[in-house]
């Protein structure tokens, strides 16, 4: 029997955020902007495409992408696990494409697909490319994000939300299925 209550019979693919949602990558994300001279009231908030960051932190994104460590980003405790016990699942991320990338590599994740800011022309993140790109329907697809872009883009794309709870900086709302571990999205599934 599933922790959740029957929210589609259909529900099959997981869609993940990165930051904040499979990795714990705060600190490696805030680093560049401190040794390149932000201060802190000029740091934008976590989960802006990269270059909209940039733009209103006045630094480069050349710059930001140089002093990016994505060795130090870790995978949140159980992420991993239940990762590996998918058989279908994609990242759509507004990060960067070559850190993203790296970080899948370095962690040893294969997703079906995944999409970073530069595949949206430096715009926000959207599913519908992704959902396109996999050939399924809103109907089958859970995102699972950890910010309130993270929700606006599940609903713009008619797809079920769940917060990632397992992040402590991740706010509900009313009406928000909270998963408060990754094992969580596997009862998701079925």
């Amino acid at each position: 029997m599933s922790a959740f209550p029957m929210l589609t019979p259909r529900l099959r693919t997981a869609l993940f955020d990165l930051d904040g949602t499979l990795v714990d990558s705060d600190a490696a994300l805030l680093a560049p902007f401190r040794t390149l001279g932000v201060t802190p009231d000029r740091v934008p908030p976590l989960g802006l495409p990269l270059g909209e960051a940039c733009v209103r932190a006045g630094v480069k994104i050349d710059d930001y992408l140089d002093l990016y460590d994505s060795t130090v980003v870790e995978a949140f405790p159980g992420v991993d696990a239940m990762l590996r016990q998918l058989d279908r699942w994609a990242v759509c991320s507004n990060k960067a494409r070559v850190s993203g990338l790296a970080e899948l590599a370095r962690l040893r994740w294969s997703p079906v697909l995944a999409m970073f800011s530069d595949d949206f022309g430096g715009r926000p993140k959207s599913l519908g490319p992704m959902l396109a790109a996999l050939g399924v329907e809103p109907v089958d697809v859970v995102f699972v994000g950890d910010t309130a872009h993270d929700r606006e883009c599940a609903r713009a794309a008619g797809v079920v939300f769940a917060l990632a709870g397992w992040n402590s900086r991740a706010t509900s709302e009313p009406g928000d299925l909270v998963l408060d571990a990754p094992g969580d999205v596997l009862a998701l599934l079925g």
